[in-house]
């Protein structure tokens, strides 16, 4: 907000600039008009010389007829002055007005931020209400907004740029205008690019559907499952999920928006809940039952719907800005209050959502302690925190070796579980337990708002291994429950070796971009030798010229001078433009898979010895830095003149390179990226080819209810 207000401070103080200037040059072509009268009164009419009449004017006195001649040309001046100063008056207006505009506008958003924020955090009908038209409104807001400032800074620096034709078109001034002209353009460009790509926040959004890796269970496959799910939903007065999905990965979670099951792309609408095997088959009864509670009761408290509609909110706002943070830097800082008056909306509506999911999460423990136990839903969630570890390892494991993996990650889960024990709960009731779309409170938090006192008992509890007979009790919730087992093992490492072979055909075609041969670039000086062999051919005419017809009214030793002038530029011009084009095209990088070489270095860079690269053009070409790390080998400089520059004691190597032939700027820098690219693809191959750990994606994002 501090720049709006500025212009308009700017705008007020040119308002009384601009009437005095104009006041003033009036002033002047008024004298000036009255000088002349008087001058032209006084003037012999038969055209003597009159050295009485006289006019001073840009430094210099004139007398006679030159006077009055001077004169009235500093009157037309002045009047061509007056009547730019009169225009001028316009702009501070200008000024004042989008300052003023853009200022009311930040006030407007900022009050209207602050306004919602506190309503929505009393009300998430009003949170989804205000914030749904703060959506709708905020993109054409800052518009205007980035409009109004755009149009006060070009109309002060067209009157200050105006100023400047008061001293006339000298050099400096010159200058000043085309610095003027270069911003105005600049700031108009970015403005109007910002303005149309705010013009994209306001389109429909899509949520993309939430992958899970896992299967559904219809109450045929899961009778008991079900029948808990039943009885719970009607103590709570809750909807019944519309459809079950099991997995080995993720938390217990439940979702309203679309989902696709992995592998198989299989897609699921509605009301879902999701249920993490390996946490049933580790966890007690009654803590399963709180832990679906809780879920349910975010059906009953409209959790899942409201978070659908939360969404929307969210992408349009990010869509605002990124529109304008896209446009912030060539902006001249024009664009700052714009994004400034963004972040501060995010902030607002995700503070008042954090505030409702915190809320709703105490409701939603408070939910399923009431249709188990507090001491059921405190042990849960204390003891989440101790069997994810457990889970996570093997599920790692897994997907470090999916070929070795064993058939059922569910009891492999278990026997690590009962071999290694469970971590201490204490050491995570600070965590904050992920969720797929939201943030939970920390454990402790959690535990605290239920009225239970974390204790030595219920620790005690919440970390006891479980016993080696705890995978019977999936048989109380499924008909097969080793066969689903065995089946969501084969779901994960069907997922897992898609998603390698997804991977690894992505390194195979970026190694595969550049192919095997040696690239060799040339630097294309052919053009430059041209222009200089034919600048060097004119000024050989130009000397033949003066040799034959002699330079019009200069004396015979001046003609020589200019002779042997003509003649030297004709000999340098000419001499350099035949050097460069005996050169040809010389090499001036080659390019491998291994790395690259230039010519007056005694060896090649590899690729994964480059820990930093920049590029800077000119007009001789591109002036490349490489950063190579200490344990890289140094290289060292050819014989010869390469223009290479070693700076051991910065790792840095300084190499200049002629634009290779055919190639723009961004078409070299692109060429350089993809080689990197490939040797980055090639060394991540072979450590698969190896047995290097999986890098590529987590096997497990360890959630909880």
């Amino acid at each position: 907000m501090l720049l709006p207000l500025v212009l308009l401070l700017l705008g007020l103080w040119e308002v009384q600039r601009g009437a005095d200037d104009h006041a003033a040059f009036e002033a002047e072509q008024q004298r000036l008009a009255g000088l002349v009268t008087q001058m032209e009164a006084r003037a012999p009419r038969d055209g003597r010389f009159d050295p009485r009449l006289q006019f001073r004017y840009e430094g210099r006195t004139y007398g006679g007829p030159l006077a009055l001649d001077k004169a009235r040309e500093a009157r037309d001046e002045a009047g061509f002055l007056a009547r730019l100063m009169d225009w001028r008056r316009v702009l501070p207006p200008v000024v004042v007005a989008g300052g003023a505009l853009a200022a009311a506008l930040s006030l407007l958003v900022l009050l209207a931020g602050a306004v919602l924020g506190r309503l929505g955090r009393a009300s998430r009908d009003a949170l989804v209400r205000g914030f749904s038209l703060m959506r709708r409104l905020f993109p054409a807001t800052l518009s205007l907004q980035i409009l109004a400032a755009t149009a006060s800074f070009v109309a002060a620096v067209t009157f200050e740029a105006a100023a400047l034709l008061q001293g006339g078109f000298d050099g400096g001034a010159l200058k000043l205008l085309a610095i003027a002209v270069v911003a105005v353009g600049a700031v108009v460009f970015v403005a109007g690019s910002t303005v149309l790509g705010l013009r994209r926040a306001l389109g429909a959004f899509e949520p993309d559907p939430l992958p899970i890796i896992g299967r559904t269970v219809t109450p045929e496959q899961a009778p008991g499952l079900w029948r808990l799910l039943e009885g719970l939903a009607a103590r709570l007065g809750a909807l019944k999920p519309e459809a079950v999905v099991v997995g080995l990965t993720e938390g217990f979670f439940v979702s309203a928006g679309p989902a696709v099951l992995e592998p198989g792309r299989a897609r699921v609408t509605g009301r879902i809940l999701y249920l993490p095997l390996p946490y049933l088959a580790l966890m007690r009864g009654d803590e399963v039952a709180a832990i679906i509670g809780h879920e349910l009761a975010h059906y009953a408290g409209g959790d899942t719907t409201y978070s659908q509609r939360f969404l929307p909110i969210y992408a349009g706002v990010e869509r605002s800005l990124d529109a304008v943070a896209e446009g912030h830097q060539g902006s001249l800082g024009l664009l700052g209050p714009s994004l400034r008056l963004g972040v501060f909306v995010m902030e607002r509506f995700h503070l008042a959502v954090r505030h409702w999911s915190r809320t709703r999460e105490f409701a939603a423990d408070a939910a399923g302690a009431s249709v188990t136990s507090i001491d059921a839903s405190a042990r849960a969630l204390l003891r989440t925190g101790a069997v994810g570890p457990r889970i996570f390892e093997t599920l790692q494991a897994a997907a470090d070796a999916p070929d070795a993996a064993p058939p059922d990650l569910v009891a492999a889960a278990l026997d690590r579980a009962i071999a290694q024990g469970l971590d201490d709960p204490a050491a995570h009731w600070q965590e904050e337990q992920a969720h797929p779309t939201d943030t939970h409170p920390p454990t402790r938090e959690r535990v605290a708002a239920l009225g239970r006192t974390i204790d030595a008992d219920l620790l005690a509890a919440a970390g006891a291994v479980p016993p080696p007979q705890a995978l019977g009790q999936l048989a109380a919730y499924f008909a097969d429950p080793a066969g689903l087992s065995r089946a969501a093992t084969d779901d994960f490492l069907a997922a897992l070796r898609a998603q390698d072979a997804a991977y690894r055909a992505h390194l195979e075609a970026t190694a595969a971009e550049v192919g095997t041969e040696e690239r060799v670039l040339r630097a294309n000086y052919r053009s430059r030798g041209i222009a200089l062999a034919v600048g060097g051919g004119l000024f050989a005419v130009i000397a033949l010229a003066i040799t034959v017809f002699g330079v019009p009214g200069i004396s015979p030793k001046d003609n020589s001078v200019v002779l042997a002038i003509a003649l030297a530029f004709a000999a340098l011009l000419g001499g350099a433009g035949a050097l460069i084009l005996r050169r040809g095209e010389p090499v001036t990088l080659i390019l491998s898979p291994e790395g690259l070489k230039a010519p007056g270095l005694d060896r090649t860079i590899p690729w994964d010895a480059i820990a930093d690269l920049d590029m800077t053009f000119n007009q001789t070409g591109i002036l490349t830095r490489l950063l190579l790390p200490p344990e890289a080998d140094w290289p060292q400089r050819s014989p010869g003149r390469h223009g290479i520059k070693l700076d051991a004691k910065r790792r840095i190597v300084t190499l200049p390179i002629g634009l290779p032939r055919g190639m723009k700027p961004q078409d070299f820098a692109e060429l350089i990226g993809r080689y990197q690219m490939a040797a980055q693809a090639r060394r991540l191959l072979a450590e698969t080819a190896a047995g290097a750990p999986r890098s590529s994606s987590d096997p497990q994002r360890a959630e909880a209810p």
